[in-house]
Formats: structure tokens, sequence, C-alpha cells
């Protein structure tokens, strides 16, 4: 069976996308993506597909929407989009697959139309080298093409327009923001660097995303708020014109009250303290420019800064000025061959086992996910061997169990092992293998913005 073209029977073929689908999948998606039955097409979707077929998408292009079409009618009835992403995971890079947008139409539901979709996008992501796949996706439903909550998604604090003081009177504010241009384009990179590599909770960011002058120049030049994804760059300026930081802001407000903030950090040696009030002030007066999708009436009255679980920002608007606190979602992960991806960040793996107690540690660790199972061989404290492991028929040789999503949690930092055995009654280990995943796989947060 091809996994490039599949019949899937009573005329519905599941194969991968043309230019000439491109109105098809926009219908498809303007019309799944609806508020209520009575809304019409979602234009802002349409504007979206439009955008990542244009060929000028540096993530996405005309074939890269996995979609079903029914032959006898001609319509696209299911539908989802790929986009290349790379991320790293303390410092090393590795591809992946990101799905996003994914829609079946109502009357084609329950025909496990999407989980076709979803076996094009893997069997393609697979052949392309890619160690995972991702979506942020509606709860629960891709647990089932086996996918995990496993790195952080948002997380926010809120700002009140109410609370953020005037200045003085007669007194200018020292540092004011502007639309940034490509002549910008090596600061802004520089300052994300910056910021995708600052420390949370005592230890560096772990997973996140590094952005390439393509994207960057995307987000710049081709982006627009009729998609309504994305971001606006704005450079953080001093009296003398000089630019010291920046702001990613939201291009839209999905809801009139609220303005995204989606990133922020300003150079080395200048005080976020002292940039904090005038940036609070220059985004409480250009709130109400940003445009709101769908299209309502009301004035902004908040600043929401999606920017983590934690980042130094908060720490500089203070405890005072923050209204609100929201967790972060997560992340869905799918990591098809889990030794194959502890093989690609070994090297991480060997360096906190030389830098914790367990410092030149030999011996094997057992991991029993259930319907299989991890070994891993340490010698001298290096990785000898990682492969795939099942247990025995008679004899309990493992010294820890996980199911197998739930694994993801740890691999990427979002829980400790002590949380997910308070959680999960089949997370368990033994004395000393619970000592080396807790040096292998320490909780550490993570930080990646989603690529549109």
């Amino acid at each position: 069976m091809s996994f490039h073209t599949r019949d899937l029977g009573d005329g519905l073929v599941a194969r991968w996308s043309t230019a000439a689908d491109q109105e098809r999948i926009a219908e498809l998606f303007a019309y799944v993506f609806r508020r209520t039955a009575d809304d019409p097409p979602n234009e802002r979707m349409i504007a979206y597909v439009r955008d990542q077929m244009s060929g000028q998408h540096p993530l996405i292009g005309p074939n890269d929407v996995a979609l079903v079409e029914d032959t006898r009618s001609g319509m696209v009835v299911a539908a989802t989009a790929v986009m290349r992403q790379r991320w790293e995971y303390a410092g090393i890079p590795f591809s992946l697959s990101r799905a996003e947008p994914v829609a079946a139409h109502p009357e084609y539901r329950n025909r496990g139309l999407v989980r076709a979709t979803f076996d094009l996008m893997h069997a393609r992501s697979a052949e392309q080298g890619d160690l995972a796949q991702c979506i942020t996706g509606i709860p629960y439903f891709y647990r089932q093409f086996g996918y995990e909550f496993a790195v952080d998604l948002g997380g926010s604090r809120t700002v009140m327009l109410s609370m953020i003081p005037d200045a003085g009177e007669g007194q200018a504010d020292p540092f004011t923001l502007r639309d940034a241009t490509l002549d910008d384009l090596p600061h802004i990179r520089m300052l994300y660097e910056r910021e995708r590599s600052r420390p949370a909770g005592g230890l560096p960011i772990l997973t996140s995303t590094p952005f390439d002058h393509d994207y960057w120049r995307w987000t710049l030049t081709r982006q627009t708020f009729k998609a309504g994804e994305g971001w606006q760059t704005r450079m953080i300026v001093r009296a003398d014109g000089q630019a010291v930081g920046y702001v990613l802001t939201g291009r839209v407000r999905w809801s009139p009250e609220k303005l995204r903030v989606l990133g922020m950090m300003v150079e080395p040696g200048i005080p976020l303290t002292s940039v904090m009030t005038p940036v609070l002030r220059a985004l409480r007066a250009i709130a109400p420019t940003v445009p709101v999708v769908p299209p309502k009436t009301g004035e902004p009255r908040a600043l929401v800064f999606v920017l983590g679980a934690s980042h130094p920002v908060y720490d500089a608007i203070g405890d005072d000025r923050t209204a609100q606190r929201e967790p972060p979602y997560g992340w869905y992960v799918r990591v098809p061959d889990v030794p194959h991806f502890l093989h690609h960040i070994r090297a991480i793996l060997e360096r906190r086992l030389a830098g914790s107690f367990l410092a030149g540690y030999t011996g094997e660790l057992k991991i029993d996910f259930y319907r299989g199972g991890l070994r891993m061989v340490f010698e001298q404290g290096r990785l000898a061997f990682i492969e795939p492991w099942r247990p025995p028929l008679y004899g309990d040789e493992s010294g820890a169990g996980f199911p197998p999503l739930i694994f993801l949690q740890l691999l990427f930092g979002r829980r400790s092992l002590e949380e997910l055995r308070a959680w999960h009654d089949d997370v368990w280990a033994e004395d000393e293998p619970a000592m080396l995943l807790n040096v292998l796989f320490p909780k550490q947060q993570s930080w990646v913005l989603p690529l549109d």
C-alpha cells in the first residue's frame, strides 16, 4: 500500500495536495472553523490556507496538505496541513512535522479520515528523517494517534491597562516602540537568541525553536492580519533612536479586550525594570489600532503576556500589576522511535550523568512501556547501547515502568519523575533506576513559539 495515495473505499481517496486543490481546501477549513452553524465561512481561514499554499511560505507549500477527497463529488472532506519545523533539545537540533490546521467535514466524521491524513503525514515525516511530530490541538483527540502533551505551550500573565501609570506631565518616556524593518533583522535575531536561551527555574530553556533568516523575513514582509496568525515585531527604542530590544505582539486581537504579547527581550546591560513601564504605556497606546478577528466592537482592557511558565518580563512587571496568571497548555508531541531519539540526544544524557553524583556509572536501565520497552546500557558513564526491549514472559527484569506516552513528559522535562509517580499509578521506579532517571531527565522548562 502506498502512503502517498490511499484508496479508502466509497469513492474516498487519501493523497497529498497540489496547487489545484487550494480553494477546495480553503473551503473546507472555512466551513469547519466557524463558531456556530449559522455563521458564514471563516474568511480568516481562507486567507491562512492561501498563505500556506502560496509557494512563498518558508515552512509549507502547495504539496504539503494531506487530504481526503470524495471523488464522486470532488469535495475535499478532510485535510491536515503539514509544516516543516526545527526544534532544539538542549542545543541539539532535530526536525519534525507540525500538523496545523486539521479538519474533517461534519458529514464525513467518525470514519477515520483524520487518521488517514495523519498516516500520510507520519509516513512522509519518517521518509524525511524527522524524529518527531507535533500539533497545538484540542484536548485528548490526538492521543488517539500517539501524541502526548509533552512540552509547555503558552502560559501567561495579564496586566490591566487601568493599572499602567501615566507618564508625568510634560515628561517624555525614555523608551518608545517602532515597527521593525528588514534592516533590524540581525538585531532581532540576536535578541531572539537571547530570549530563548534565558534561564528558567535555575536551568536553561530545554526545548525551543530556532528561526532562520527566511522565516524572520516572512514575519516582517509577508504575514498579514487577514490570516490572523504570527506576530508584529516592534523595536524598543531609546530617546536617541538606538534600538535596545524588541516586543512581539499578536497581529490581531482574538478578543476585543486583549492584546497578546508573544515575546520581549532587551540587550545585555539594559535593566528590564527601566524599560517595562514605558513599554507598557506604548503597548496601551498601540492596542486599539490592532485589528480584531472576527470583527467585533469593544475597547482593549488588558495586555496578555504569553511568555511561558516563567520569564524575566514577569518579574519586571511585578505582582502588583499582574491581574491574572494562566498556566501553560501543552504541545502535543509524538516520538515514534524513542530509542532513536535518545540516541540523537545521547551527548546531553552523558553530560548530565557526568555532572551528577552518578558520574562514571556502569550498569543498565530497563524500562517497561507495557507494550514494549527500552534498554539503556552504561559503561563508565557513557551510553554504550540504547535499544528497544521487551520484558520476558517470566521474571521481572525491569527497573521502571511508564505508559509509553507518559514517558514523553519525562523525556521533555515537563514533569519530574516524582510528579508522574504521584499522578499515575502505573508509573514506578526502583531505587537505583529512579536515581538514574532523575539525573538523565530533570524537570526543565521549554519555550516553543508556534511558527505559522
